[in-house]
């Protein structure tokens, strides 16, 4: 009797202390909606709920919400696609990962606006099917384009990995060392996108890529490398000739957004002197 009575107290302090502390998805979701700065009555109003039900989900009272009350909620606090997946898949949901839309692109080029154009160098924002978004100003120099081109040559809203592997293309025929810089490239992409790649969309760009002979030539030369013990590094060398400035060396560094990791921003590092200097011309010249 007395051990019953014991097992019933620890089920009793178990429960409290789920209730304290909440689930893992429900602490997210917590955490979520304080940096949104809303109220749980806020949300709960916006979101169609029954009062006090947001409560008991961040508390742990109600362990596994359904689908549709937690996507009418993410909704309501505004949350981009990865704080979508993040809490979905704390509560056991699966989560596809579609291509961007309209608004999603528009989000994200005003979100990267400040610190795409803050910096001294060429850099640009791609989605995860490799498209060019939005550049700054040193973007049309390095491609030897003009800079009040509102369509880079062609290359806005397309996808820039087929862009660099063409042969046609002006980007390929600015590589130096492109037995260098074409597998570090693939390698940089597969890490990016390896959560994605039982995507029907993702599928499909496999399938133009591998019209590029020259694609499936270093993809192969990839595949045939033996795994490494460590992740692919995102920081990926580059020497272009560029017209009218000559041969320049970059480090292409990769950067997921926090909120969406469907964007990257992509930064080209100076990496030695002259070009450095080059890119204090360019921003002389502008």
């Amino acid at each position: 009797m007395i051990e019953v009575e014991l097992g019933v107290e620890r089920g009793i302090r178990h429960m409290d202390v789920q209730r304290a502390t909440g689930t893992p998805g429900g602490r997210r979701l917590r955490a979520l909606r304080e940096r949104a700065g809303k109220t749980q009555l806020w949300v709960e109003a916006e979101a169609e709920l029954g009062t006090g039900y947001l409560q008991r989900i961040e508390s742990g009272r109600v362990a596994q919400p359904e689908r549709a009350t937690l996507e009418r909620i993410l909704a309501a606090l505004g949350a981009r696609y990865s704080e979508r997946r993040e809490v979905m898949e704390r509560f056991g949901y699966t989560v596809p990962t579609p291509l961007p839309d309209e608004d999603d692109i528009a989000w994200a080029c005003a979100v990267s606006h400040d610190e795409l154009h803050g910096v001294p160098f060429p850099a640009y924002v791609l989605d995860c099917r490799t498209r060019l978004l939005a550049w700054n100003r040193y973007v049309p120099h390095l491609f030897g384009l003009s800079p009040r081109d509102p369509q880079l040559g062609g290359l806005a809203r397309r996808p820039i990995l087929a862009a660099w592997l063409d042969p046609t293309s002006p980007l390929a025929r600015l590589v130096v060392e492109p037995d260098a810089f074409f597998p570090a490239l693939i390698r940089a992409t597969r890490a990016e996108t390896e959560f994605m790649q039982g995507e029907p969309w993702y599928a499909e760009m496999m399938r133009e890529l591998q019209e590029l002979p020259r694609f499936r030539h270093y993809w192969e030369l990839v595949e045939r490398e033996p795994q490494t013990a460590s992740a692919a590094r995102t920081l990926v060398p580059v020497r272009l000739a560029v017209p009218g400035a000559g041969t320049l060396s970059f480090r292409l560094a990769s950067e997921r957004f926090i909120r969406d990791a469907r964007f990257r921003l992509i930064h080209f590092i100076p990496f030695d002197v002259a070009t450095m200097r080059q890119c204090e011309v360019w921003a002389a010249a502008d």
